[in-house]
Formats: structure tokens, C-alpha cells, sequence
């Protein structure tokens, strides 16, 4: 029998927030080169289909099986419902077994599912030229991560940091929380503040910030569209920003306004990179998001990144792939794939036996 090791949110927020930014970039080259193992590698058909539950109490229930050759899997978020006291949040574990069956680590998700999703979202973002201003919509963990992130790995190019989310005191919360992580460890001088919703001039103010915006990171379960698409579009303009969207996982719910989407892949060829939607899975988005079935985007014009970081440095040295990767309008939409969780999990149980962290259950 095997040693179970048992960590719960605490151990594993303590590992992951005390990563170096060398460490953050190996955590990422590991995402990374297992979304190429999906995409181009072999590793697609050997994952199961994740299955979704909405329970008529009004939570939401996503059940996630994963497999490669070192381990085995599954990952159980709950989204609370409504009426509870967490609703909002994301919750649940993630178990792993060896690739003998043995049960090897229970992790807590909610840290896992914010980190892993923040940093791939950020795969892009480490591409992109310039990143002076950043917009982001919501004051959850996934919200929190990305902006930890973002100030670990570019902290020192980036000027403003502009949090938009209905509810004041979160928004406030959370940017009090990163005024203080950022003084005791990143040390960027960017600027951060919230836009409220209750004032008059709400939608002008927010339109001027994401009109010059560099990054724009989307990180609710808005059942509506954040934006109109005319507030980031930028016609003969040099300048354009990186949208990623990760908050919406349900056909109901949706971030981006579908015209933006079709504005993106207007006049682009099929089964061109340069102009695409940028995807975790294509077929995932497809079918599990609110965004591209009501675009009518097809198929073609989604690209994963997986495919894009798989490109040889000749490939990816050829406009107009290099021109759309550092500079061009860059949106990714994201629904997850479970192969980055077993990654990001083994990564994270390494970690914690060689620091002694956790719980350990002998002879499990």
C-alpha cells in the first residue's frame, strides 16, 4: 500500500504564494507542455468526458476525470447555491492515484482550480508586448490569482491595475488584500482601484479604461455580457489588448459579447492562427461555454494554446502569427482541461513532501 498525503487549502495557498518567479515559470513551462500534449500530443483521447450536475437545490456540480502515464484522477467543484452563504465560490477536491492505482494525494481545489486557471491564463499574457494596464472583472480567488500573477512575473511594467465588480466592499477587500501582498512581495508600483457600479457616469468611466487597456482578464459567471464589444475594439490602432475570459464554464453563463468574438475572426482564413479565438479545448468551448455557441464561430476559427506553444520558434517567427501573438487583439476563452489539473496537483504534492507540508496517512 501506498502513503496518502492529505493537503488542505491552507498548506497549499502557503506553497503556491511563496513560489519565486523562476519557480512560477517552471510551475508554467509544466502547464504548458501538458496542453501541448493535448493538443498536438496524444494525451486528448485518453482523457474521459467531464460531466456536469445542476442540482435543483441550485448548485452547480462539475465532475472532472483526468489520466496520463505518472497518475490518475478526478476533480469535484461545487459551485454553491444562490441562497447559501458561499455562493460565488468554487469548491471542492481533487484525488490522485499513482499509475498503479494507489492512492497518492487529496487536495483541497479551491487554490488548485484559481492557480492553475490564472497562470494559463497568463500563458498569453506572458507573450504580449506590453502590459501597463490591466482591467479585471471580479474579486474572487480567480480574480486574486491572476492579479498575483500578473505583479509576480511583470510587476515592475505595470502602471495600473483597475478592479470592476458589483459588489464594493469584495472589490475593496480584495485590492486590500493585494496592496499588502504586492508591498511584502512584488513591490510594483502600479496603482489599483475599483470602479463602482452605483456611479452615475459608470459605463463612460469603464469604457475609457478598457479603451487603453493591455490586459483585460474576465474572471465571473456573468449570465451577460461585461462589456460591449465597440468598448475594446481599436481599428488602425497599433495597440490592442489581451482578453482572457475564464469565469463562464456553463452554456448559461457568458463574459464577452459575442459580436467581439465575430469581430475577431471577421475576414480571418479557416484554420489560420493569426486572428483566431484562442481556446484551452476546442471542443470543450464549443459545448460548454455561452460565448462561442452564440457567436456561431466555427470550429476552424478556434485555435488551442496548446497548438500555438507547440509551434516550432521558425513557425512562430513568421508574421502574421509573431505580429498577433505579442501585439494583435488577443482573446482566449477558457473551460479548463483535466490534464492540467493532475499537472498542476503532482506538481504541488511534490512540493509539499520535500518542505514536510500536509497530512500523511501510512499504509493507505
Amino acid at each position: 500500500m501506498g502513503n496518502l498525503l492529505v493537503l488542505g487549502d491552507s498548506d497549499i495557498h502557503n506553497i503556491l504564494i511563496n513560489l519565486s518567479k523562476s519557480e512560477i515559470h517552471t510551475f508554467r513551462d509544466v502547464l504548458a507542455q501538458c496542453l501541448i500534449d493535448y493538443s498536438i500530443g496524444a494525451e486528448r483521447k485518453y482523457q474521459p468526458l467531464p460531466g456536469v450536475i445542476n442540482r435543483p437545490e441550485g448548485q452547480k456540480c462539475l465532475f472532472r476525470p483526468f489520466t496520463s502515464p505518472a497518475g490518475i484522477g478526478s476533480k469535484i467543484i461545487v459551485q454553491p447555491a444562490p441562497t447559501s452563504k458561499a455562493a460565488g465560490a468554487l469548491r471542492g477536491m481533487i484525488a490522485v492515484c499513482d499509475s498503479d492505482g494507489l492512492p497518492s494525494g487529496i487536495l483541497n481545489a479551491e487554490e488548485v482550480t484559481g492557480y492553475r486557471t490564472a497562470l494559463i491564463a497568463l500563458i498569453p499574457y506572458l507573450w504580449r508586448r506590453h502590459t501597463e494596464k490591466i482591467v479585471v472583472f471580479g474579486a474572487g480567488k480567480q480574480a486574486l490569482w491572476h492579479l498575483r500573477l500578473a505583479l509576480a512575473l511583470r510587476g515592475d511594467e505595470i502602471k495600473s491595475i483597475v478592479l470592476v465588480n458589483r459588489t464594493a466592499s469584495r472589490a475593496e477587500g480584495l485590492l486590500a488584500r493585494l496592496r499588502e501582498e504586492n508591498e511584502a512581495r512584488w513591490k510594483s508600483a502600479a496603482t489599483m482601484q475599483h470602479i463602482d457600479h452605483s456611479r452615475p457616469d459608470y459605463q463612460e468611466c469603464l469604457k475609457d479604461h478598457l479603451s487603453t487597456a493591455d490586459a483585460i482578464f474576465c474572471t465571473t459567471g456573468a449570465t451577460e455580457p461585461l462589456f460591449p464589444a465597440p468598448y475594446v475594439m481599436r481599428e488602425g490602432k497599433d495597440r490592442h489588448p489581451y482578453i482572457s475570459a475564464v469565469g463562464s464554464w456553463q452554456p448559461d453563463m457568458i463574459e464577452l459579447d459575442p459580436e467581439l468574438l465575430q469581430q475577431i475572426v471577421k475576414g480571418t482564413e479557416l484554420g489560420s492562427k493569426a486572428g483566431s479565438l484562442l481556446v484551452d479545448d476546442r471542443e470543450g468551448v464549443l459545448h460548454h461555454s455561452g460565448e462561442v455557441p452564440r457567436s456561431k464561430i466555427a470550429a476552424e476559427h478556434l485555435v488551442e494554446v496548446g497548438e500555438v506553444e507547440g509551434l516550432s520558434l521558425k513557425e512562430r517567427g513568421e508574421d502574421p502569427v509573431q505580429y498577433w501573438m505579442r501585439n494583435g487583439l488577443l482573446v482566449y476563452k477558457s473551460v479548463g482541461v483535466g490534464l492540467t489539473d493532475l499537472a498542476a496537483s503532482t506538481a504541488i504534492l511534490a512540493i509539499a513532501r520535500e518542505r514536510g507540508l500536509g497530512t500523511t496517512i501510512s499504509q493507505f
